[in-house]
């Protein structure tokens, strides 16, 4: 009786990983639906995590009650590789020669972070460490439109550009090369934008293209709700009002970032296609399984996926723990050591910054 029973849970677990792993399939290939089209398909790669880490406690079950079935979360393993690697990728380190640049990009929440009390504030706290590190090239989104706080970052590189839209939003660039030019990608939008900065290094013209895409526009009280939905006081129900509003937020958001993705790469295939060099980053709202990760994928080299290890979380807030910051970069680079500064608390995003070296493949 007792092993027909056994049995009977074997193959009950067995089923469930099935389901699992069948679901992380579906949820960690999303992204290849176009999101314009497929919104509420595409933005799926979001809960993806979540079956990899069943997924995981399979794996544990098995090796522990029944270890010959832990080929089926294996199977799940590799079947995900891919998606997988993108969201929690594993390198071993790698030193950056001398003769690299060095790459920060940063949402800055146009310096209204409340910043911990042995801190002045946020400007002033980003300010200390961009001084100590000296990056080559820094990108900056989210900027205030105060021409006091423009002449405090101008300080910490030789060369500073902003861009700013017919809304008043602005992006800036701060380098230790000249900046030969800038011009506006565009694309419908209240609040993102997107543009190209030209950069003249070492007699060679390089283009940064720097990026705020669509955000998900939460209100506070949403982002509140939000945080007590992942921790398991929130209503969870589905079919409930306020998470039925939350979920049509989530889909417009992705299908509106949909089309400024695609007047991204639009604009990014002209510029390589001259055979110009390119290094693209910013605040993309979206994580590394998902429609505008994988556009951008298939023409540039993913730094972070690449070069680092362990998911690298570039915002984490209201319970939320996503990679949503990246930096991309044509062929004709190699990425080193691509890291989340996670130890800086200057905006409710932490900077990504990585360092490259110009090779000859391209």
């Amino acid at each position: 009786m007792l092993k027909k029973v056994k049995t009977i849970l074997t193959r009950i677990v067995g089923g469930a990983n099935i389901a699992t792993i069948l679901a992380a399939v579906f949820t960690g290939y999303s992204g290849y639906w176009d999101a314009e089209a497929h919104p509420s398909l595409s933005c799926l790669g979001l809960v993806f995590p979540i079956f990899a880490l069943i997924n995981v406690g399979f794996l544990l079950f098995w090796t522990f009650f029944r270890w010959r079935g832990i080929i089926i979360p294996l199977l799940g393993f590799a079947v995900c590789f891919f998606p997988i690697r993108d969201y929690c990728p594993v390198n071993l380190p790698s030193k950056p020669p001398a003769d690299a640049i060095q790459v920060l990009s940063m949402n800055v929440m146009y310096f209204n972070f409340k910043v911990p009390k042995d801190s002045v504030d946020a400007l002033h706290t980003l300010l200390r460490y961009l001084k100590r590190t000296k990056p080559d090239i820094a990108c900056f989104q989210e900027i205030p439109i105060q021409k006091n706080k423009w002449e405090m970052l101008k300080e910490t590189g030789r060369h500073f550009e902003k861009i700013s839209n017919d809304k008043g939003k602005t992006l800036v660039a701060v380098s230790r090369f000249p900046i030969i030019g800038k011009e506006l990608i565009p694309y419908e939008s209240e609040g993102n934008l997107s543009a190209a900065f030209h950069l003249l290094i070492e007699k060679d013209t390089v283009t940064l293209v720097a990026n705020h895409l669509q955000s998900f526009s939460l209100s506070e009280k949403e982002r509140s709700e939000v945080e007590k939905i992942i921790g398991g006081s929130g209503n969870r129900n589905p079919r409930s009002k306020e998470n039925i509003h939350l979920t049509e937020k989530l889909v417009r958001a992705t299908r509106h970032r949909a089309s400024q993705v695609k007047a991204v790469c639009h604009y990014t295939d002209s510029i390589m296609a001259g055979g110009r060099s390119v290094i693209l980053c910013g605040d993309f709202n979206e994580t590394p399984v998902s429609y505008s990760h994988r556009e951008m994928k298939k023409r540039l080299t993913d730094c972070y996926s690449s070069t680092a290890t362990g998911p690298g979380f570039s915002y984490e807030q209201n319970g939320m723990h996503l990679r949503i910051d990246h930096i991309f970069c044509s062929s004709d680079w190699t990425p080193y050591r691509c890291q989340v500064i996670d130890g800086l608390h200057a905006s409710d995003h932490y900077p990504l910054r990585c360092w490259l070296k110009k090779s000859t493949k391209r």
